[in-house]
């Protein structure tokens, strides 16, 4: 039987990674990511943001710590969850010439880690009849199938623009 208000994870434990080391425009990744998410209804500017850690170091090095939450729900017994992770170690800014321009980019090492689940049932569900939980254990189970499938999508969208902006599908 399930319980209601569980979650039903699309990503492993430690969530998806993707590494980068090398020189990118660190600033626009992060808005890009950032409207991605908000263009698809999981959060908005003032929400998305948990934790934003920043050590500066001697010769312009710094390390960034970012955390974000987010949410949409997708109906009265479903929401698709997401918590986003960056880590950025030793990143400095660089000069790099494109063409006849010279660009300030920053340099390091990026590590993003995306995890993802289906979160059923809540709050709803404690007002729910004992008819309302039969149905979710016969039908709603396979809405939940449906609604992984239709999330575990849209999560590797985003995992894809995330790499794209980084330069890592060329």
């Amino acid at each position: 039987m399930i319980k209601m208000g569980d979650k039903a994870l699309l990503t492993p434990g430690g969530g998806l990674k993707i590494r980068w080391q090398g020189v990118t425009n660190f600033a626009e990744v992060y808005k890009f990511m950032k409207l991605w998410l908000e263009d698809r209804g999981f959060a908005d500017e003032k929400t998305l943001e948990k934790k934003f850690t920043e050590r500066r170091f001697a010769g312009g090095v710094k390390n960034l710590e970012i955390h974000w939450v987010c949410s949409r729900k997708e109906s009265n017994y479903f929401y698709y969850d997401m918590e986003v992770t960056f880590l950025i170690l030793g990143m400095s800014e660089v000069e790099i010439q494109v063409g006849d321009v010279k660009r300030k980019m920053d340099k390091g090492d990026v590590e993003i880690r995306v995890i993802a689940s289906v979160r059923y049932g809540g709050d709803v569900w404690d007002k729910s009849s004992f008819i309302d939980r039969i149905y979710f254990n016969f039908i709603g189970r396979r809405r939940l199938e449906e609604h992984k499938v239709v999330y575990y999508t849209l999560l590797y969208q985003f995992v894809d623009y995330i790499k794209e902006n980084l330069g890592l599908t060329r």
